[in-house]
């Protein structure tokens, strides 16, 4: 059995000589390759992955999506299984379909024939585990990237996981707030779950903006999320009328798209601030639109690790946040930026005017965030560190989780 210091680790089964080849074969299963914060991380992973040492291969469930063109210009491969979802099908018509599905991924599998099949978020890592271990696949690596609250009300997703984990080999989490979180819910063995945050592509941000002593004329205050439910826009918009209250001339930006924009409009036009709310759709210059707003803030009710807050902290933006899942690990409240409870607008607006009012404070923890971002959310160490793990695994060593080298002691309480 092969040690690491004076803790045994797991010894996968599997072929040498498969396990020796290089470079590994990776796949990575996922949904889509639509524009989202798991999405966009696993891109740079392929993008970045030193192709000296790995091949690596993407399948998408269902459809591929605009972050594709990156994948195939970096090389490699990329699978659609055309999966439409449960809901486009009425009654046994969704037998076959799904049926196709797995029939679909079991075939890639094999045509794949990975060293690592790496699937991320819940359908792709549960339909991978059966699937992978089929089609013989040495090793299974499962991400978890969020909290496990879209389960509540559903014990058949919690069991179908816990069925799953008895086939995958791995649980790389993206924040110790999720690890934990899985730990508890899905009784993982905690030496197979460890944590890999988040990175930033420093290069798209240049140097963290200098914030002035003074407001401007027009402030702008910034929020990146999909306009979706957990995001809860709902109670940015209660905590904005009491900020237009003070700065009549500020205004809010909505960066995003989804299923609650006709919502949160009808809200804004109902509190009397909709001339002071800008709805700016999905964007693709993100890193320009935080150069250019005063202050960021993400209310979101659950975070597995946001993306959204580590561009924000790179960028040099004073920063407001709820203190949630794995934002209390990015943010060290009144020294790089602000935590709140969720779901409080009261509280959200304190914060925004304190924000607003207290350049030099503002400043000060906005400098202290792109210092921190810097030294510990580089891509390229991020993206060194899985290069680590699945050298490890096609080895045939599991890793294990190690507080030190993964931030640990950074995490609040």
């Amino acid at each position: 059995m092969k040690t690491s210091g004076s803790q045994p680790q797991h010894v996968l089964p599997g072929d040498p000589e498969r396990a020796a080849r290089t470079p590994v074969r990776v796949l990575f299963v996922i949904g889509s390759l639509e524009i989202g914060g798991t999405e966009t991380q696993l891109v740079e992973l392929i993008c970045r992955l030193d192709r000296a040492c790995f091949d690596p291969a993407v399948c998408c469930l269902g459809h591929t999506g605009p972050l594709e063109v990156q994948v195939q210009t970096s090389g490699a491969r990329v699978y659609s299984l055309g999966f439409s979802g449960f809901r486009q099908h009425r009654g046994i018509a969704v037998v076959p379909h799904f049926a196709r599905t797995l029939w679909r991924l079991w075939r890639t599998i094999r045509t794949e024939r990975p060293d690592i099949l790496h699937a991320m978020l819940f359908l792709a890592y549960v339909l991978s585990a059966f699937c992978g271990r089929a089609a013989r696949v040495p090793v299974i690596v499962a991400s978890r990237r969020s909290l496990g609250l879209f389960k509540r009300g559903k014990p058949h997703f919690l069991f179908l996981e816990r069925m799953a984990n008895r086939a995958t080999d791995l649980i790389i989490a993206n924040s110790a707030a999720v690890r934990v979180d899985t730990i508890e819910q899905e009784h993982v063995d905690p030496r197979r779950i460890l944590v890999i945050h988040n990175g930033v592509d420093f290069a798209r941000f240049g140097s963290p903006k200098a914030i002035p002593p003074a407001l401007p004329a027009n402030p702008k205050v910034l929020v990146v999320a999909n306009l979706i439910a957990y995001k809860v826009h709902r109670f940015f918009l209660e905590a904005w009328k009491g900020v237009v209250r003070q700065f009549s001339n500020a205004r809010a930006q909505f960066a995003g798209q989804g299923p609650m924009l006709a919502a949160l409009q009808a809200q804004a036009r109902e509190l009397g601030i909709e001339a002071s709310v800008d709805f700016l759709g999905r964007r693709a210059d993100v890193p320009e639109l935080l150069a250019r707003c005063d202050l960021y803030v993400h209310p979101s009710l659950e975070e597995g690790y946001s993306n959204a807050v580590l561009e924000a902290m790179a960028a040099g933006v004073p920063i407001v946040a709820t203190a949630v899942g794995g934002t209390v690990e990015a943010i060290t409240h009144g020294e790089t930026g602000l935590l709140i409870p969720p779901a409080d607008p009261v509280a959200l607006e304190r914060a925004i005017l304190y924000m607003l009012e207290d350049r030099a404070a503002a400043g000060r923890m906005a400098a202290r965030a792109a210092s921190v971002a810097r030294s510990r959310y580089d891509m390229t160490q991020v993206v060194a560190r899985y290069e680590a793990v699945y050298a490890q695994l096609a080895a045939g060593t599991v890793p294990e989780f190690e507080p030190a080298a993964e931030g640990m002691s950074r995490c609040a309480v």
